[in-house]
């Protein structure tokens, strides 16, 4: 057994049986679960182990096709909806934050302090674990396998409430971005400072900073009073509160930045 280390993951003891019980799948194949942990800083220093890239690229265009069959069974949405949809559940942020529920980070091999592992980092591993589910089931069951992960976190679900509902994100993100488009010619840049509280697997968070990119100077201008006035349990519904604050706040400004 790998003992614990006090300057990085590398010899962190791996319960491989554990991971598989948090992911809800027996592998097979169980060095396609170690290559999905395996970040390429663990790789590097133990010539012979393969790190998570491959399984990475392969597992991000998994999740890709799910999203898109999901989208593509409802015939009341656009090209232009469907592809907004599908970037709001397939992205970095979100994988990441899936990742923490379940305790991830506490798995990844890597040669720095789990601390210091990034939400990147955990995001690849999140999508890499689906590469390696599809490569190791059945060929009938492939997609259903991966589904049956991606369900953990009620993706599925949420995609079906966004398609029926229209979203808060698409009704206040895309009229924020039309109407920034309209006036400037290119879609809005805009950046959020975050703080967090809770622990790991239950942060909450709060925008404590909105700013836009001025499309004459190209510096960041803060949207004085956009933030967040409550804490909110997952990123992306702090975004679009403050998102719905922009507009109003852009509005009283005539959209001048």
């Amino acid at each position: 057994m790998e003992k614990k280390s006090k300057t990085g993951t590398e010899n962190i003891k791996v319960d491989l049986s554990k991971l598989e019980e948090l992911i809800g799948y027996r592998f097979k194949n169980i060095a396609l679960l170690e290559e999905a942990i395996t970040t390429g800083s663990y790789s590097n220093k133990h010539p012979g182990s393969s790190d998570y890239q491959r399984l990475e690229f392969f597992g991000d265009r998994v999740i890709s096709l799910i999203l898109a069959e999901e989208l593509f069974v409802s015939e009341s949405l656009d090209e232009g909806k469907m592809t907004l949809l599908k970037s709001k559940f397939e992205n970095n942020e979100r994988f990441a934050d899936y990742g923490e529920e379940i305790g991830l980070r506490n798995y990844i091999r890597a040669s720095e302090k789990r601390e210091n592992i990034s939400p990147n980092v955990i995001a690849d591993v999140f999508e890499a674990i689906c590469g390696a589910i599809y490569q190791d089931s059945e060929e009938s069951n492939r997609i259903k396998e991966v589904k049956k992960f991606l369900l953990k976190f009620d993706i599925p679900a949420r995609l079906k409430g966004e398609m029926s509902s229209g979203g808060d994100f698409l009704r206040i993100r895309n009229r924020f971005e039309n109407k920034f488009r309209e006036i400037y010619r290119c879609n809005p840049e805009i950046d959020f400072a975050y703080s967090s509280s809770g622990e790991e697997h239950q942060k909450r968070w709060k925008i404590e900073k909105c700013s836009i990119k001025d499309t004459q100077t190209g510096e960041y201008a803060e949207l004085k009073g956009v933030k967040s006035d409550k804490w909110f349990n997952k990123k992306d519904d702090a975004k679009t509160d403050a998102i719905e604050q922009a507009y109003g706040y852009m509005e009283k400004k005539e959209w001048k930045l």
